[in-house]
């Protein structure tokens, strides 16, 4: 069973981040210094989710295809993963910042105070722009089916999150908890970059190769795809921080709540399907049909079913564990736990499409990816705007459910059809 020792790999790696909401919401509650923590938190989200994460999948067959022709390719491809994740990085970071600083300028958060959020960033920025040079090596270690390595790699960032937010605690400063975080992951990526040479060296010597050609291409159009995604989520704390105080932290810990529950699929099951659609794809043996695709999906909505029918029925006794204490207050955690059951629906939709994802970046359909991703962003916007007058906040949980529904089934519909694989 090795996607659940993949999924309880990566819950341990990531325990330590899980841990976070728990400590900010005993000693800081929910307030304007925490609405202006995780808006900068979310430009570095943003950033992740629009760069880092893309870079990730991104990368599989091409780090998979440097490893079958050998170790020479393999040592020139690792450098070529470097120079690549640390100019995109950077540039990510400081978008990052000029993002920020305009949703500041439109939206004007109640009580947020824009230098405390830009100090937060700052602090955090380093951690963007190593996100991008992990993100790379991790992929580049999935391709190797490294799997595990890559999930136990997370563990750096949220244990430098974890102590930062204990040392926060003690002084009663959120200012340590972005500092770990950003020393978190730049250890992540010095870690996984070792992987990546130790893979490398243990290759016999091989032929020549460049199977760089058509990284920033795939990349791109995943950028774009994830950007969209991200961009959407980024948009909607600025739209409902003008809703009330603290709303905007009421939805980040809702969602670090659902973010506990998507590690089964996020560090298990779409790493191994990703890994074995790959190397399906590389030996040309990656046909749609029961065994291959089908199966597999059936299964993983079998499981998503089971997840978020326990997110929902159980958020009440979820937030009363995990964050109803010290400084949260029961009018908080009522808040929370109602929308802690709105996302659960989404939830399922969410994880179903994060499978059938894995088939198109896979098969290198990175156009079709981006295409479906600009139709899911526009319905999650729209849908926000349309609904915030009547429901408040919890429009942004019907926003992720629709908006997911909608692109499960373009996927479906679109992804699943059979393709000549170049």
């Amino acid at each position: 069973m090795r996607i659940a020792r993949l999924a309880a790999l990566s819950a341990l790696a990531k325990g330590p981040g899980f841990l976070i909401p728990v400590v900010l919401a005993a000693f800081f509650g929910a307030g304007p210094g925490t609405d202006a923590y995780f808006l900068a938190y979310g430009g570095v989200l943003l950033v992740g989710g629009t760069v880092g994460q893309p870079l990730e999948a991104a990368i599989v067959p091409f780090a998979a295809h440097a490893l079958a022709l050998g170790r020479s390719v393999s040592e020139s491809f690792g450098t070529v993963m470097l120079r690549l994740g640390s100019s995109i990085g950077i540039g990510a970071a400081l978008l990052g910042a000029v993002l920020i600083g305009a949703g500041l300028k439109i939206s004007h958060p109640a009580g947020v105070e824009p230098k405390s959020v830009f100090g937060f960033y700052g602090l955090l920025a380093p951690a963007a722009a190593a996100w991008c040079i992990a993100g790379l090596y991790a992929g580049a270690a999935v391709s190797g089916w490294k799997l595990e390595a890559s999930a136990l790699a997370n563990g750096f960032r949220g244990m430098g999150a974890l102590v930062g937010a204990v040392v926060g605690a003690i002084i009663h400063q959120l200012w340590p908890v972005a500092v770990g975080i950003s020393a978190g992951e730049c250890v992540r990526a010095l870690v996984l970059r070792r992987y990546w040479i130790a893979m490398s060296a243990a290759l016999p010597e091989g032929g020549p190769g460049s199977p760089e050609k058509g990284v920033l291409h795939a990349a791109g159009h995943q950028m774009l795809a994830q950007g969209l995604l991200s961009g959407a989520q980024f948009i909607e704390r600025f739209i409902v921080g003008g809703v009330a105080i603290a709303a905007i932290s009421h939805v980040e810990y809702a969602n670090r709540l659902i973010a506990v529950a998507t590690v089964i699929f996020d560090g298990g099951v779409a790493p191994w399907l990703l890994a074995r659609w790959a190397t399906q794809r590389v030996r040309s043996t990656l046909e749609i049909n029961w065994g291959n695709v089908y199966r597999p999906l059936a299964w993983s909505t079998g499981l998503a079913v089971l997840v978020a029918a326990a997110l929902g029925g159980g958020a009440p006794i979820v937030v009363s564990l995990v964050l109803r204490h010290g400084s949260f207050s029961v009018a908080d955690a009522g808040v929370v736990t109602s929308l802690l059951r709105w996302y659960a629906v989404g939830y399922w939709f969410n994880m179903n499409a994060l499978c059938v994802e894995r088939l198109l970046l896979a098969r290198a359909q990175n156009r079709l990816f981006a295409g479906l991703a600009a139709v899911r962003a526009t319905i999650r916007i729209a849908t926000v705007l349309a609904a915030l007058p009547s429901l408040g906040i919890f429009a942004l949980p019907l926003a992720y459910g629709l908006s997911e529904a909608v692109y499960l089934l373009l996927l479906l519909l679109r992804g699943t059809r059979r393709v000549v694989l170049a």
